[in-house]
């Protein structure tokens, strides 16, 4: 009997859905924005039974996270290319043992471009063109830069009417983004619900700290922040880099059947709602 995948896939992705927004115990929904967009995106995060689902994450509306504490593991739903993909630490830890065989060619390219002349690093870059990046061979081969939460210069802030404590991101001496964390008890979201966050930032943690090499080969920055120094719920996110995205919380829904609507900003207040 043949079987067909794309209703596999779709019934899957509506179970994952279904049972995780319309019943969940509390429910986030977010404005992303990205710097080169002018609209923003609506994220919601749904939060029931140790379980976080995450939809259009990041902004993008093709992409679904869920989050279940009990594997440990985030399942990443691509509507786009009709995927599934599971991402936990054994994953991880056998990528990066394929990678460790491109190391020792990386470790040197990096030694070589680490000694150009100004002259001969721009003539390597006009042959190379922009597929390549000479500053991104020679960053992967050094160590990275501690990352810590230390208190922005406005120290308190009222975000969808949730007060939070404004936190700065430094990786190293440089500020990278900002970020607003809330008490979980003021948002209304039980222990329960709390706990499997921080079980959540827990894994990012030890996912980010086994796939910082690899990151830095490819050019990306994960910070690696400890789950500790992540004392509340992010309620408001402002990148500080050249994208200079944002994502700010617009609207919680607790214990209530949920109806979806749309958040909006209001530019004379500049708060969304």
């Amino acid at each position: 009997m043949k079987i067909n995948q794309s209703a596999i896939y779709l019934t899957i992705c509506a179970s994952l859905v279904l049972s995780s927004i319309a019943h969940a115990d509390v429910i986030l929904e977010y404005l992303v924005k990205e710097s080169r967009v002018s609209a923003a995106t609506t994220q919601y995060v749904a939060i029931k039974n140790e379980q976080i689902m995450v939809r259009a994450a990041g902004g993008d509306k093709n992409i679904d996270l869920l989050y279940r504490h009990a594997a440990d593991s985030v399942l990443i739903v691509d509507h786009s290319k009709r995927t599934l993909m599971t991402v936990n630490e054994q994953q991880i830890d056998h990528i990066n043992q394929q990678a460790q065989n491109v190391q020792p060619l990386l470790n040197g390219l990096g030694e070589q471009v680490a000694k150009l002349s100004p002259h001969q690093r721009h003539k390597w870059q006009e042959l190379l063109g922009g597929a390549v990046s000479l500053d991104t061979i020679a960053k992967a081969t050094e160590p990275p830069e501690p990352t810590k939460l230390v208190p922005a210069e406005v120290r308190v802030r009222n975000v969808a009417g949730v007060r939070c404590q404004a936190m700065r991101v430094m990786q190293g001496a440089k500020p990278v983004a900002e970020v607003c964390l809330a008490d979980a008890a003021t948002m209304k979201i039980s222990e329960n619900d709390a706990a499997t966050i921080r079980a959540l930032f827990c894994l990012y943690e030890r996912l980010a700290t086994k796939g910082q090499g690899l990151a830095r080969q490819l050019g990306l920055m994960l910070p690696n922040i400890s789950a500790h120094q992540i004392t509340g719920i992010p309620i408001e996110f402002q990148d500080l880099s050249k994208d200079k995205g944002s994502m700010i919380l617009c609207r919680i829904s607790t214990h209530q059947p949920y109806r979806q609507r749309r958040c909006e900003f209001h530019k004379d207040t500049k708060r969304y709602r």
